[in-house]
């Protein structure tokens, strides 16, 4: 039996789609953001060890996954980016077996641009990836390296890291083996990693700047060069070497830093000295009108008034010639500015 579309078309039309999609030699899926299957054709099914498309119909994609976790990372990357290509990921067929296929997905929007769907396609890659069983099978082979060497299972976990890595991340190597690396990176770049493992598979070597926190929950900016190993033809692991850029970034951005703040400086010392002469004319105006006129009348309370937001103007200039360091503040939508008061 065929897959089955479950909305908006016929069942003559859904089956003819259904037909159609059984011809072609791919895993053909569409699943709502919540993680219901609504359709999936034959070759889908198969992959998973099911027999006919219709068993997965309303079926919990999670369910799945080898590791539920991923399921989330791949819908938000799709989120940000509207697809996700060739993105390796582990899932489990219906004997419990593990399988590894490669997820070509995208976001399907509504008329007022709304993600309903998720359609896709994957194909079985276990034949390209061997599955390392005993997180320990590596320890050992790198403890005498200088560099920082991590080196991680398929999934992202760690079954080796040398003692300068250890150093890095401040726990020994029981305390890190078998953990996920992306665990270890901010939030915002865990995501990246899976995206990273893709990309490593694809071309068999990466570099990427990632950040991660150490067990003291300090920052460091590391710089990673990754390599697929391979064994009898399938990947096998991935050794990274692994470069802290902590204190070289800092510096990057201690020069930024500086050159903003010499521009700062530049501009406040002009700026201060164009308004010092025509501020200095309308003050002088100001008191020859304000003496000829008596004092209580409408124009002279005018004048007084205007006078006083022209010596506002000077303090302001005063403040602008005399800055000595680089403070911003928020102003709008995002945008920063210099804060006068407090860099004078």
């Amino acid at each position: 039996m065929g897959g089955t579309f479950s909305q908006g078309t016929s069942d003559s039309s859904a089956r003819r789609y259904a037909d159609f999609l059984d011809s072609i030699p791919a895993a053909v899926f569409r699943t709502t953001i919540e993680g219901k299957i609504i359709f999936c054709n034959t070759g889908f099914a198969q992959i998973f060890g099911y027999s006919y498309a219709n068993d997965l119909i309303g079926f919990p994609v999670i369910n799945l996954y080898k590791n539920k976790k991923d399921r989330g990372v791949m819908v938000h990357s799709i989120m940000q980016r509207g697809c996700v290509t060739d993105l390796p990921i582990p899932f489990i067929k219906a004997d419990g077996t593990s399988i590894w296929c490669a997820v070509t997905a995208r976001a399907v929007l509504d008329d007022d641009g709304i993600v309903i769907h998720l359609d896709g396609i994957m194909k079985d890659i276990t034949h390209v990836i061997e599955d390392i069983d005993k997180p320990s099978l590596q320890a050992g082979v790198t403890s005498e390296q200088e560099d920082i060497v991590i080196i991680f299972d398929m999934h992202g976990k760690l079954i080796d890291i040398n003692e300068a890595g250890t150093y890095l991340f401040g726990f020994s190597v029981n305390e890190l083996l078998g953990k996920l690396f992306s665990d270890f990176l901010i939030p915002i770049q865990r995501e990246h990693f899976m995206l990273f493992l893709s990309d490593i598979l694809k071309l068999g070597t990466e570099e990427i700047i990632f950040t991660l926190n150490d067990k003291n929950g300090d920052e460091h900016h590391i710089e990673c060069y990754a390599l697929l190993v391979k064994r009898s033809g399938k990947a096998h692991h991935i050794k990274c070497i692994v470069r802290d850029i902590t204190e070289k970034m800092k510096q990057q951005k201690d020069q930024v830093d500086s050159k903003k703040f010499q521009g700062v400086l530049e501009m406040a010392g002009g700026v201060a000295h164009r308004l010092n002469q025509p501020l200095t004319i309308i003050n002088n105006l100001l008191n020859e009108v304000i003496s000829d006129l008596a004092p209580g009348g409408t124009k002279y309370e005018k004048i007084v008034k205007v006078q006083n937001q022209i010596k506002k103007l000077n303090e302001i200039t005063k403040k602008i010639g005399n800055i000595k360091k680089y403070e911003a503040m928020d102003y709008v939508a995002g945008v920063r500015i210099v804060d006068i008061d407090k860099a004078s």
